[in-house]
């Protein structure tokens, strides 16, 4: 094969690794009697939005992703981090849907140091544990893309409608769409919009992947398309 094969081939392959997360920090939920798993994410990822907001760029990209490296759809005995399970209860734990772990990379450093995650949760450091910046390792399982799912019709978007439509409050409105307009397999997590202030359900949906793809994400640290490593 010619010289120009093999310059273009190294030349894609140094492309390829650059374009790839290098550095992470873990965030894990402590056990807590008193205070549920789910309230905890929800104020996590509030906090977590609050700074990927931010952090947008002109083209509202941010340069962190994040992963639950734990994460089970719900179909597969996990619940919403909402109820104990009957293996779970003597532990004193609720069975969570999410883990209780969650990881922000980066391709630079400088990026998480920018973020400042202890910062940005000093409220909560009774109950997550965040590590220090640390390298991605070498052998990685896989990757996987993180993506918010949007539901064709939500409870939540109807009783609004419903509610503007026929003057009557949201939570009267509410109790009119029961759950069963949610995919219950697509675990979610409780935030407020940072707009409006009304609640609404942050559905995120995982994906395997079998290569890395791009590196850009959105302002709650997930992608339609990029992918995080895995390990």
């Amino acid at each position: 094969m010619s010289w120009r094969f093999w310059f273009a081939a190294a030349f894609s392959a140094r492309a390829a690794r650059s374009n790839v997360m290098k550095y992470y920090q873990e965030l894990t939920i402590l056990p807590c009697a008193e205070v549920p798993a789910y309230f905890i994410w929800s104020k996590v990822y509030q906090q977590l939005h609050l700074g990927f907001a931010s952090h947008q760029d002109e083209h509202g990209h941010v340069p962190i992703g994040i992963s639950f490296p734990d994460y089970q759809e719900l179909s597969a005995g996990k619940n919403n981090c909402r109820k104990p399970l009957s293996a779970e209860k003597s532990k004193g734990l609720p069975t969570c849907a999410f883990g209780y772990r969650l990881r922000l990379f980066a391709m630079e450093e400088s990026s998480l140091q920018e973020f400042a995650v202890r910062d940005r949760l000093a409220r909560l450091a009774d109950y997550v544990h965040i590590t220090s910046i640390r390298p991605i390792p070498s052998v990685l399982k896989g990757y996987a893309n993180y993506r918010r799912f949007h539901q064709k019709s939500s409870a939540e978007q109807k009783a609004r409608r419903y509610a503007k439509r026929h003057n009557i409050s949201y939570e009267e409105a509410l109790a009119l769409f029961p759950a069963r307009e949610f995919d219950k397999n697509v675990p979610y997590i409780q935030l407020k919009s940072l707009t409006n202030k009304n609640p609404f359900r942050l559905f995120i949906k995982k994906d395997f992947r079998e290569k890395n793809i791009e590196n850009a994400f959105g302002s709650y640290g997930l992608s339609d398309i990029s992918t995080v490593p895995e390990f």
